[in-house]
């Protein structure tokens, strides 16, 4: 009996370490990547990657299938550039196809429900909301399962254009100190040329 529990308490905590990695990452990339790294596995799933230079730089993938979605993925580096984000976005309609933003926005709901766990309600907002202009974020529901990530889904006005995105943050690693590099001066004994 003694034993049987404890198998159970460990199949219990495997299966939610295994939960736990599946959720801090976008397609395989974990959270906390170098740059490199997240460069080479774009590379390795068939997309070219643009931004790719500079500290501080996003790197996008320009057309990426989220599923029956065609989405725009940034990823977003910290000082110490780790990835520590990712945004996903379709592409702007007008007024007259709001609606097509919505069913986007909902079909994302549904992806991050699959992988975050259940939403923090129904949606907030509907295509007879009173939407917020100038790129604010009019939140269509959050997720808040997994303590490390900050999750959402938003449509977003931009003079009368709409899209949908979805937004992941990981929190430690967002906030995560600036490492600085020592950099060690050398004396030299002579003429440097």
């Amino acid at each position: 009996m003694k034993t049987t529990f404890i198998m159970t308490i460990m199949l219990l905590m495997l299966s939610l370490e295994a939960f736990a990695q599946r959720n801090n990452e976008f397609a395989g990339i974990p959270f906390g990547a170098s740059r490199q790294t997240v460069i080479e596995e774009i590379l390795k799933m068939g997309y070219e990657p643009f931004g790719q230079s500079g500290e501080g730089e996003r790197i996008v993938i320009p057309v990426y299938m989220f599923g029956e979605l065609p989405v725009k993925v940034d990823f977003l580096f910290n000082k110490n550039d780790k990835f520590y984000s990712f945004e996903i976005r379709t592409g702007r309609v007008e007024q007259a196809r709001l609606g097509k933003a919505f069913e986007a926005v909902s079909y994302m709901s549904e992806q991050f429900t699959l992988k975050y766990g259940k939403s923090s309600g129904v949606p907030t907002i509907t295509e007879s909301s009173a939407l917020k202009d100038g790129g604010i974020h009019n939140v269509y529901q959050n997720w808040y399962g997994v303590k490390t990530l900050d999750a959402h889904t938003a449509v977003v006005q931009i003079d009368n254009r709409f899209f949908a995105v979805g937004v992941v943050v990981h929190r430690k690693l967002a906030d995560e100190k600036s490492v600085s590099k020592k950099v060690e001066k050398v004396k030299s004994v002579g003429p440097v040329f």
